[in-house]
């Protein structure tokens, strides 16, 4: 019995699961323009399906400073989404708890050009990148990691 079992998961066809390259959580903003959460969402899709990755997505009203304590309360349990995004005033304020991205950031500047000097000054802390720029509903926004336990 045991060994027809075998041979039936043997000749079984290889069924790939979205957990084959690992899982993803974002966290980032939920833009009030309708419809703008689904573009991004699309996005992320396809880069998931491409990468074969899981990735779940919270989008995370800024009413009420909701974004803002978010982030605070995942930087503070050192626990929640593995990539979050927030403005670059709160890089500094987190720098601990967020995970430099020095190599994404010489990447995205070998590809795209420099980086204005404002979004050096604030996505930089003692030398280290702690988020990658990006402008996806206000000037100088940050994708930033943070630090899984």
């Amino acid at each position: 019995m045991a060994g027809s079992a075998a041979i039936g998961l043997v000749g079984a066809p290889f069924v790939r699961s979205a957990n084959a390259a690992g899982n993803l959580t974002i966290g980032l903003w939920d833009h009030w323009v309708p419809g703008a959460n689904d573009v991004q969402s699309a996005i992320i899709k396809e880069w998931a399906d491409r990468e074969k990755v899981d990735v779940k997505v919270d989008y995370i009203t800024s009413q009420g400073n909701k974004l803002i304590l978010t982030l605070a309360a995942e930087a503070q349990s050192r626990a929640g989404h593995d990539i979050m995004e927030f403005t670059n005033w709160e890089s500094a304020q987190h720098n601990q708890a967020l995970e430099p991205v020095n190599d994404v950031v010489k990447s995205v500047v070998a590809t795209n050009g420099p980086i204005d000097p404002a979004v050096e000054y604030l996505g930089k802390f003692e030398g280290r990148w702690l988020g990658v720029p990006m402008t996806p509903g206000h000037a100088f926004a940050r994708l930033l990691l943070a630090v899984s336990t």
